[in-house]
């Protein structure tokens, strides 16, 4: 059986790499490129430890920029732990002739050189292949603080935070199939990011590693500085995220649990996940739950230092707990976003902490500000009051983006938390109605009233009214607006109500019903 195995995989190594000797073919620009190399015949478990084979493949784009991108062993392509086969995963950003040559520890996977094409975007590509890398753009210059797609558009963050184990045990997540219509229940809601721990041995959970071992224990032998994987388990891993670009989810792929074990091999473990899915167009990456719990800050930032050496894509990162404006941290060019925590389970109640939000997001863009740094994605994680929607509307309207942490058990499907997910796809879909890239908080614009304000005069206001009622703002002059409420209970799908055309300077209006509103300004011409 063995020996029919490692056939195949050898059949299958040689068909890749001979097909066409010069030339690897055409490939659309940011689709998966997967190359294939015949390495030596290897037991997953045995000695020498196939794993330990180190592969590079040196990209040059027609521009020359240069990829140096690792490699990894894959048993025998199948999901099988034994075999010869090594690989390769890439995706292409410019149109052209790409040209590589392979480095290796291994003499059978060393000097290889090969050519493949790029052409333009397919037409069959589907949510997030079709936009390209989401990328941090933002500099101190141009104070841009969201996450864009390189072809598409500017990309605000409605995600949901649990569980954290959705690649673990939980009943309604424990299987491909479950796990696939849970993106599916959240895409079709506007979520469009998912928290996963990839790592929580000895953590919360206790059921979900990369490593080779059916137990924690097994896991941990496996984990260190002859660390070996789970081939089959990655394998199925790869094929949910890249399901999710489909969908337009973005994996947040959070690398350790809190007060887990972190005696791993942590180089080897970011260089087998940047080799197996850095390729994909949308991918976070965050240090850890809690980084606190088991380094300092200054560890947990050279971590992330070597996380951003090992990344050829330089995907967006940034380092769970750091709750309040730090200078170490915005000085910190490694890192991207926050990843804000409020508050210990039940802590935080009421509509005063729900807008203590909307300040903790401004002092962090001033602070960014203050020291001449790009402005940090101001992203809130695990913030609470839980499943209450004026705190995601306080932390959008204060320029950030928000996550929803859910209320105890997690063992639950998806549904159970509603109407948490509408409600906040409904969130999204007000703000992407306004060009909010451009938008600061200003709530200095905000005359008379209790409400909020994200602005960019004389272009577009918006504003959350917490409590309803009346709101006076500030519009600049010489200019009609159009204003138009939303009501913060609606979904993706729901329309604006009660447009009327409004001149500039000081306007009172009113809400059109009791609770919480939130009202877009739109500037319509000079009178």
């Amino acid at each position: 059986m063995r020996l029919s195995v490692m056939l195949y995989a050898v059949i299958l190594s040689f068909l890749a790499w001979n097909a066409d000797a010069a030339d690897r073919g055409t490939f659309a620009k940011w689709s998966k490129i997967e190359l294939i190399f015949t390495g030596p015949p290897s037991m997953g478990r045995g000695e020498p430890n196939p794993f330990e084979v180190r592969l590079d493949v040196h990209l040059n784009s027609p521009s020359g920029k240069i990829y140096h991108v690792p490699g990894f062993y894959d048993g025998d392509s199948t999901g099988g732990l034994n075999g010869n086969v090594w690989k390769v995963r890439f995706s292409a950003d410019e149109s052209g002739e790409w040209t590589f040559k392979t480095t290796s520890t291994n003499q059978l996977l060393d000097g290889k050189t090969d050519r493949f094409t790029i052409v333009g975007v397919s037409a069959k590509a589907r949510g997030f292949w079709k936009w390209g890398r989401l990328e941090c753009v933002g500099t101190a210059e141009n104070r841009i603080r969201y996450l864009k797609f390189r072809d598409g558009p500017f990309w605000l963050k409605a995600g949901c935070d649990d569980p954290e184990n959705f690649l673990g045990n939980y009943r309604n997540f424990d299987t491909p199939t479950e796990r696939k219509a849970a993106v599916d229940f959240l895409a079709e809601r506007g979520i469009n990011s998912l928290y996963i721990m990839t790592n929580n041995v000895a953590g919360d959970e206790r059921d979900v590693w990369p490593w080779l071992g059916q137990s924690a224990a097994e896991a941990i032998s496996h984990a260190g500085k002859n660390a070996r994987f789970d081939v089959a388990k990655l394998d199925q891993w790869q094929e949910l995220f890249e399901y999710m670009q489909t969908k337009s989810v973005v994996p947040y792929l959070v690398l350790e649990d809190d007060s887990a074990w972190k005696g791993y091999d942590h180089v080897r473990y970011y260089r087998e996940i940047i080799a197996r899915f850095g390729y994909l167009p949308a991918l976070v990456f965050n240090l850890g739950e809690e980084h606190n719990e088991n380094y300092q800050l200054s560890e947990a930032l050279d971590y992330m230092r070597q996380l951003e050496k090992l990344d050829p894509y330089d995907h967006p990162r940034g380092i769970h707990n750091v709750n309040l404006p730090n200078d170490m941290y915005i000085d910190a060019e490694q890192v991207d976003f926050t990843s804000i925590q409020t508050g210990s389970p039940g802590s935080r109640g009421g509509i005063q902490d729900a807008l203590e939000h909307n300040q903790l997001a401004i002092d962090w863009i001033e602070g960014c500000v203050a020291r001449q740094r790009r402005i940090l994605v101001v992203n809130f994680d695990e913030a609470r009051p839980e499943e209450y929607r004026r705190c995601w509307w306080s932390v959008y309207l204060g320029g950030g983006i928000w996550e929803s942490h859910v209320h105890q058990p997690y063992d639950r499907p998806l549904s159970a938390w509603e109407p948490v997910w509408t409600q906040l796809g409904g969130a999204r879909a007000f703000m992407e109605s306004l060009p909010f890239w451009e938008m600061q908080p200003l709530n200095k614009l905000v005359q008379d009233g209790d409400a909020i304000c994200l602005a960019n005069p004389p272009k577009a206001y918006a504003l959350y009214l917490p409590s309803g009622g009346s709101v006076t703002v500030k519009l600049a002059l010489d200019a009609t607006y159009q204003a138009a409420w939303w009501d913060p209970a609606n979904g993706q799908e729901a329309k604006f109500q009660d447009q009327q055309i409004i001149q500039g300077g000081s306007q009172r209006l009113t809400a059109p019903g009791s609770g919480d509103w939130a009202l877009r300004i739109i500037n319509k011409g000079r009178q």
